[in-house]
């Protein structure tokens, strides 16, 4: 039965690792999931009944610290990565780098060899470019939560004014080269809502059950609004190929745009009022676990669950269209070489000034969508000490030219007590590879966590240093 578990766990981790790899190599897209705070839980595993001839049972140790009754805590993050340029492109392995300054006679000398941390000869591949460029950016802040634990039985709370602002740039190798394709869409996407949440969790039956039903407002909404062409045109009557690219970027907002970057006064509190209860949007974010066996816990997130007919509604636009095309059916050299002109349907141009408007129906926006499987693996016997945090699933973000997207990776957590946790762990969320490395100081009356992550939409990229993020917490409580 033992040898059976153990297969079971090594396919799950190997068939994630594989399915996650394949999807980087074809299309650009940690835990937790986007609305789900990094909590300490380090409640009792529930018994499993075993039978265990000859070995009385054990009783689970209680952590040094006990989770907290009552919570106040802030949270700040930030990440910005690319999959063309990294740190090791510059300077030298950061090792070698605090060797040679501790060698230094100064910190003014070290300053002044260059040889000391860059490196010896700095090489791009610009042909990297031209295989497809991806950038991604991020900010999330969350100022104020309250939280209550009623021994770890059950718990609410109060999540105000969170932020969370996100944004990709994607260039196709088949515009930056060229390539014959049909609409290929690409651009920028980016988004920011703030929202307001109510964090509950609760046991039923052996299950943890957390909720978030949250109402948000988008700030800002922005889809990838650029069409690429390219391919064999016979509209002039010769054979040739046509060129085109068409550009309609929307932006969506809240605000009266208008008043903040059109003739209104530039006023942001005077923009904000244009906000009524039709742009307020409603979803839930839903979190399941339960213990199988005493070293494994199962569970399933599903993140900013759409509620029908709740979605926020957004009235105000903004809206810069045009195209460009050249198409050669059209053109006959002879006349050409006769100092003819080129001919109308040859080349166009056009483009409009930016357009603020209303929407009389308004444009139904929806937070990102992601649902993922996890698992918690305590190989000592369901002690706390040591958890292997596997975790599989999807995201549907239609900020992305490709919307759907995979997500998951594996962590390793180290708790010592519930006072120092470590967790290390390379995951692709939100389209992108993040190795990341957290920490968790808690003395019980306040709490101290820190997290630093080496990423990039690009898996090599990412152990490059081609993108950094980094998370500060501050909790304090009883």
């Amino acid at each position: 039965m033992g040898q059976r578990k153990g297969c079971i766990l090594a396919c799950f981790l190997l068939l994630q690792g594989m399915l996650l790899w394949g999807w980087d190599d074809g299309f650009a897209g940690a835990t937790p999931l986007p609305g789900w705070r990094l909590e300490i839980w380090d409640e009792p595993i529930p018994e499993i009944e075993e039978p265990v001839p000859d070995e009385a049972p054990r009783r689970e140790r209680r952590p040094f610290f006990r989770n907290r009754a009552f919570e106040i805590s802030t949270q700040w993050g930030l990440h910005v990565s690319n999959d063309f340029i990294a740190y090791a492109d510059f300077f030298q392995n950061p090792f070698r780098i605090l060797g040679n300054l501790i060698r230094a006679d100064s910190f003014a000398d070290f300053l002044d060899n260059p040889s000391l941390y860059y490196r010896d000869n700095i090489y791009i591949r610009v042909d990297d470019f031209f295989s497809g460029f991806r950038f991604n950016f991020g900010l999330d802040i969350e100022p104020l939560s309250i939280n209550i634990n009623v021994r770890d039985r059950w718990g609410f709370g109060l999540d105000i004014g969170h932020l969370s602002a996100t944004g990709n740039l994607y260039l196709p190798e088949a515009v930056l080269g060229l390539h014959e394709t049909e609409k290929e869409v690409f651009g920028v996407g980016a988004a920011a809502f703030v929202d307001v949440g109510i964090p509950v969790f609760f046991h039923v039956r052996g299950f943890r059950v957390r909720l978030r039903p949250a109402a948000f407002v988008p700030l800002f909404y922005i889809e990838p609004g650029i069409t690429y062409s390219f391919g064999p045109s016979a509209s002039g009557g010769r054979h040739g190929q046509r060129f085109e690219l068409a550009y309609d970027l929307r932006i969506f907002s809240a605000f009266n745009l208008d008043d903040l970057f059109g003739d209104g006064d530039g006023d942001p509190l005077s923009a904000a009022q244009s906000i009524a209860a039709s742009n307020f949007g409603y979803d839930i974010s839903l979190g399941i676990e339960y213990p199988l066996l005493r070293q494994l816990t199962l569970g399933v997130d599903f993140s900013n669950i759409p509620l029908p007919f709740l979605g926020a509604t957004v009235n105000h636009y903004a809206r810069f269209r045009g195209n460009v095309f050249f198409d050669t059916s059209y053109i006959d050299l002879g006349d050409l070489i006769d100092g003819a002109r080129l001919p109308d349907g040859a080349h166009g141009f056009s483009t409009e000034d930016f357009v603020f408007g209303m929407l009389p129906n308004g444009r139904r926006i929806r937070r990102p969508f992601a649902m993922l499987l996890h698992a918690n693996y305590r190989p000592f016997g369901g002690r706390q000490i040591v958890a292997l945090l596997p975790s599989f699933g999807f995201s549907i973000n239609r900020l992305y030219a490709r919307i759907a997207g995979l997500e998951g990776g594996l962590s390793a957590r180290l708790n010592l007590g519930n006072v120092l946790v470590t967790t290390v762990g390379i995951n692709y969320n939100d389209r992108r590879w993040q190795n990341s490395i957290a920490w968790a100081f808690n003395l019980r009356l306040f709490e101290i966590d820190l997290g630093l992550s080496s990423q990039s939409p690009d898996f090599v990229q990412s152990f490059r240093g081609a993108g950094i993020g980094a998370t500060f917490g501050f909790k304090m409580g009883l």
